[in-house]
């Protein structure tokens, strides 16, 4: 059966060493200088900055081909401007964001074309985020186009899901195992 077009950024599902990601979900800022909207599953990047009381490390959109530190998991709402909207961190607004450390968490993500079996252990970039501001979530998939061996890339393929949802490695958008490859928190390795 095919697999159905519908990208969700990355959904982090296991840690490398089997415990609950869960445990290590940590705040961070978008800061309101920032001006691009996030998304829940959106890769992020540490800057060089931290909310104004320096507990809370600022981040921004990761970009194809750039780090990523953080996936955004959901967003606390702003009580002090009165919003309540947690679907999404709208442009030009301080956001105080729940995330998971890239490195060493095991993510879900849909292939943006059709891979082979050959391409499980391949490195790949992702795609550019445009992000849904009604379901409030990313639209970051796996750059298909860019899966090589022997070089360093954002993502690393683990395998195709092991849910039943997109797991046809024949069909296009496969949703797929990853680990992220490149970060400022941990080392990266090239594809096999």
């Amino acid at each position: 059966m095919a697999n159905v077009d519908a990208p969700f950024g990355l959904r982090p599902i296991a840690t490398i060493n089997g415990g609950n990601y869960k445990d290590s979900i940590i705040q961070v800022v978008a800061l309101d200088s920032y001006a691009v909207d996030l998304f829940v599953g959106s890769p992020v990047k540490v800057v060089g900055s931290s909310d104004a009381s320096g507990k809370f490390q600022a981040v921004e959109l990761a970009a194809a081909g750039e780090n990523i530190d953080y996936i955004i998991t959901s967003f606390l709402p702003d009580f002090e401007n009165e919003s309540l909207n947690t679907l999404y961190g709208p442009a030009s607004t301080e956001r105080q964001i729940l995330a998971v450390p890239a490195p060493y968490t095991i993510f879900e993500i849909q292939a943006s074309d059709t891979i082979a079996v050959t391409d499980v252990n391949s490195v790949a970039d992702i795609t550019a985020e445009t992000g849904s501001t009604i379901s409030g979530g990313s639209t970051v998939e796996l750059d298909a186009a860019t899966i090589a061996t022997g070089s360093s890339a954002q993502l690393m393929i683990l395998g195709v899901t092991q849910a039943r949802e997109n797991d046809d490695i024949s069909s296009a958008n496969a949703n797929l195992r990853v680990r992220i490859n490149e970060s400022n928190l941990a080392f990266g390795s090239n594809g096999v």
